[in-house]
């Protein structure tokens, strides 16, 4: 099977409203498969739709080979997901909310719900109801929940939400380690591109609706431009100089501290020494390379 998730032309639409239009994703097994795209691009909507909870409009879904149906039972049992927020039994604890979740979902195994409360932190408050728990312990539970069967894929929705930075890279962990030990292929999407930018393989950026585009991360380091960021205290004096002095041209003043010189061909020592010479106050400068955050926002937003 090439792919763990195919579409093909995947189209969403409620009440003529068009939510997403022609999505073909291509996530490989055994990978992280970042979704990006802005709150409202359309992440959700194919999410609902590659796990059965919405019918598209247009279109297909394959999972694990096969085309998603109405009765596709057996591959659902297969997957773990979180979609939005996810939904307890507030009366119940934590502990007996996933042991109910093994009874619908048919899965017995011996010491797996208390494996999976241990995975995420959750042993301590397992006895207690679910409308105690906070949003992040809830977020976790869902976590706990999705992952509790051993699923071949997992479909996480914004995984993220509510936790802190230490609950953020604790998933960051437990993710990476489903993947390499388990072989367990995953879907996420979010909004954060930095905690993307830090387990993805490949991401899949979507706007408007619309998918913009599917690259591996190790593509987008390699064809990033590097470049020279500076920080000065006139903006407008040290462009000036750049460009009649300098005689460069392929630069962008990012705002009215920083510039970023795209040609490499000049050391940051012979820019800061001209720049100095010409009375500006060069207060930082190195060579960097773009981030996911500058892909991003070029292709979702041509850079604006």
């Amino acid at each position: 099977m090439p792919y763990i998730i195919q579409t093909n032309k995947l189209t969403k639409s409620i009440g003529g409203r068009q939510l997403v239009t022609d999505i073909s994703l291509h996530v490989k097994k055994g990978e992280i498969y970042g979704f990006l795209g802005p709150n409202g691009a359309g992440k959700t909507t194919v999410m609902k739709m590659i796990t059965n909870l919405w019918k598209p409009t247009e279109g297909t879904v394959e999972i694990m080979g096969e085309q998603l149906r109405n009765d596709s039972y057996g591959i659902l049992k297969r997957m773990g997901s979180i979609i939005e927020f996810p939904v307890f039994y507030e009366g119940l604890s934590g502990e007996d909310n996933l042991k109910l979740h093994c009874e619908y979902m048919g899965f017995y195994q011996k010491g797996s719900v208390e494996n999976s409360l241990k995975l995420l932190d959750l042993t301590e408050a397992a006895k207690k109801p679910v409308k105690e728990y906070s949003l992040g312990m809830k977020q976790r539970l869902g976590i706990a929940r999705a992952i509790l069967s051993g699923p071949e894929l997992l479909v996480l929705d914004e995984p993220t939400n509510g936790l802190d930075p230490a609950g953020m890279k604790q998933i960051r962990e437990l993710l990476r380690r489903l993947k390499e030990e388990n072989e367990t292929t995953i879907f996420i999407s979010s909004h954060m591109l930095s905690e993307i930018e830090n387990i993805a393989d490949t991401v899949g950026v979507i706007s408007r609706g619309r998918m913009q585009r599917e690259v591996s991360m190790k593509d987008i380091a390699e064809k990033n431009l590097a470049f020279i960021e500076i920080s000065v205290n006139d903006v407008k004096r040290a462009a000036y100089i750049l460009a009649d002095r300098m005689n460069l041209q392929n630069f962008k003043v990012l705002d009215e501290h920083k510039i970023r010189v795209y040609d490499l061909s000049v050391p940051a020592g012979e820019l800061s020494k001209a720049l100095t010479l010409g009375k500006i106050e060069v207060e930082a400068i190195g060579r960097q390379s773009e981030s996911l955050e500058d892909y991003f926002m070029k292709v979702t937003e041509g850079g604006r």
